[in-house]
Formats: structure tokens, C-alpha cells, sequence
């Protein structure tokens, strides 16, 4: 398809973008935003040059000032563009096998988590510098957390001795605790965390529910020999509304 000229406004000559333009600007403008993620997880944000990031993307440096203006301006769309391809839920609408379905859930984001951990990393490191970087890769464990706490609610209606909201909160806080921790900290201090790997998803979710208060939930866990409530094994009411 070939481009038209035509005369604008102005008086000036001018080119009509045709569907081929817009096609390979799309597709510049995905490579730099996955380059930049890329360069920035390995070189930070000093690091991360114009330069370097379009030799990475294989596209011209000129290129990258006309779709983007700054390199300040491409970073925060890359963390952006990153934080939106998180782990998508996978938490089902009504829980009807909470052990299978939170390991599920833990793997997800584990692998999400490992996975950007470089990333992550990079973000804390810069978070004082570049506080952008940080708040942008929120965005994926926020949506997880309130997933969780949507699920756990769910699981908690009906009981004989319902917890408290808080006390729900507690308990999603610390599964997201454990899970952040592992994938953060297993290479340094693989000792900690549950072996082997492919088993740390149960185990955290067994964990979870224990905490909740529903191993018999299960059905194969086992003869429960004491049903503690979260109060007891994490803080009183009071303590947590003070």
C-alpha cells in the first residue's frame, strides 16, 4: 500500500500514514518498551541508555525519541507495559477445592515473581532516586492481594467462628510475605524455603489454610488436631485495629 500525499492545513506537503506505517511503528514501540525492561533490570537507570536500549530493540535511536521523547518517559511506559503482563488470575469465583486451588494460585505467582525478579530488585535498589520505577510494578501484586482476600473472604462466610476482616488481611498479608520472600531470597538463602521448589506452592497454600483456620477444609490433610483460630496464632482483634 503506498503512502498519499496530501496538502495540510498549513499549505505544507504531508504523508498519510498507511497500515504498514502504523504496523511497524507498533512494533518498534513493543520492542523498545520489552528492550528497555531488559536493559534497565541489568544496568539500572543510569545504565539504561537511549543508545543502549534501541541496539537492544534493533531499532534506530531516532526512532526511540519520536515515539517516546525521553528515556524517562520510555522507562515508566516499560514498567508499565511489564507490570500489565502479571500473572493473571487464576483464583476461581467460588472456592470449591481451596487446597488445589491456592497452590495453583502460589505457583502463578512465584513464576511471575522469579521471573521479574532482576527487575524487582533493580526497582528497589533505585525506589529513592526513581520512586516512579517502584509504584509501577505494584500494580500486579496489588491485583494479586486483593484477588486473595476477594477468595478468602469467600472461604470464611458460613463458619461457626467467622474471622474478623482484619484477621483475614493478616493471613493474605502473609502468604504474599512468603511468596515475595522466596522469590526474592531463594538463590541467596535456599536453606529457608520449602524443598524442593515444586513443592513450595502447597506447602505455602497448606500453610495459608491452617492459618485460616480450615485444614479440615481440605479433605487430605488428615485428622486436625487443633483448629486454632488465626487470632491465636497471629495477634488479638485489638492489637491489630490499634
Amino acid at each position: 500500500m503506498q503512502a498519499h500525499t496530501f496538502i495540510g492545513h498549513s499549505g505544507f506537503l504531508g504523508r498519510s500514514m498507511d497500515k504498514s506505517d502504523s504496523t511497524r511503528g507498533r512494533a518498534a514501540r513493543t520492542k523498545l518498551l520489552e528492550a528497555a525492561i531488559r536493559v534497565f533490570a541489568a544496568s539500572g537507570f543510569r545504565g539504561a541508555t537511549t543508545r543502549r536500549i534501541a541496539e537492544v530493540a534493533g531499532v534506530n535511536e531516532v526512532t526511540l525519541f519520536r515515539l517516546f521523547r525521553s528515556k524517562e518517559a520510555l522507562l515508566r511506559e516499560a514498567a508499565r507495559h511489564y507490570a500489565s503482563q502479571g500473572a493473571q488470575p487464576v483464583l476461581p469465583e467460588r472456592p470449591t477445592r481451596p487446597l488445589e486451588e491456592l497452590a495453583a494460585w502460589c505457583a502463578r505467582q512465584l513464576e511471575y515473581l522469579r521471573r521479574s525478579r532482576s527487575l524487582i530488585r533493580k526497582c528497589m535498589a533505585e525506589a529513592s532516586e526513581h520512586p516512579e520505577m517502584a509504584h509501577c510494578m505494584r500494580h500486579a501484586p496489588s491485583l494479586a492481594r486483593m484477588e486473595l482476600e476477594s477468595y478468602a473472604e469467600k472461604l470464611n462466610l458460613g463458619r461457626e467462628a467467622r474471622l474478623s476482616r482484619n484477621q483475614v488481611k493478616v493471613a493474605c498479608s502473609m502468604l504474599m510475605s512468603v511468596l515475595f520472600a522466596d522469590a526474592m531470597g531463594r538463590d541467596v538463602m535456599p536453606s529457608m524455603y520449602p524443598r524442593p521448589v515444586a513443592r513450595a506452592p502447597r506447602a505455602y497454600a497448606e500453610a495459608f489454610l491452617r492459618l485460616m483456620g480450615l485444614w479440615d477444609e481440605v479433605g487430605d490433610g488428615g485428622p486436625v488436631r487443633n483448629r486454632s483460630n488465626v487470632a491465636d496464632l497471629v495477634t488479638s482483634k485489638r492489637e491489630l485495629e490499634l
